[in-house]
């Protein structure tokens, strides 16, 4: 059964989306165990409409939407407005196996830094490997070059002749 939520805490609610001000817990429940009105509702997607628009324009809401009052409470200076969160740059798929493998080379184990590096598909595209995280690993450039189509089986062997003292080729 959901919780009822009270008109006053849907209107804080409302006003905080509209102020920036960070939410808290002010229902019952988390929200989507809240029984909702339909007028709430349309409040909290009005407050958010009007959020998403003073975004847009860098301007605050009109005054003519929809805000209620505060209970009285002793004034508080204005909220400063956070700056908006900048989302951190992605990682391309290289530089991702690159760092789960410790930034070294997966056959030979030396250091590798992103512009020397190759993603290899183990069991090659062109014999039906697939671009999935169990075929794919990052290795020298030039070694990748090297080992081209060559099957799994052949390209061990050719890691494993060297007895441990295994050097990817240099360009």
């Amino acid at each position: 059964m959901k919780t009822p939520v009270s008109d006053a805490s849907v209107a804080e609610y409302a006003n905080r989306i509209r102020e920036r001000i960070p939410l808290g817990q002010l229902f019952p429940a988390r929200m989507s165990d809240c029984d909702f009105t339909e007028p709430q509702r349309q409040v909290i997607r009005q407050a958010r409409s009007d959020r998403k628009a003073s975004q847009k324009n860098a301007k605050p809401p009109p005054h003519g939407a929809t805000q209620t009052k505060k209970p009285a409470k002793a004034p508080s200076p204005p909220a400063a407005v956070p700056p908006p969160i900048q989302k951190p740059k992605t990682l391309s798929k290289l530089s991702k196996m690159l760092y789960l493998q410790s930034n070294r080379c997966f056959f030979c184990g030396e250091p590798l830094k992103e512009e020397d590096a190759s993603i290899e598909h183990l069991n090659p595209k062109s014999r039906g490997g697939t671009s999935s995280e169990d075929n794919e690993v990052v290795c020298h450039a030039s070694l990748n070059e090297t080992f081209g189509a060559m099957d799994l089986k052949r390209k061990f062997a050719f890691v494993l002749q060297s007895n441990g003292s295994f050097k990817c080729p240099m360009p």
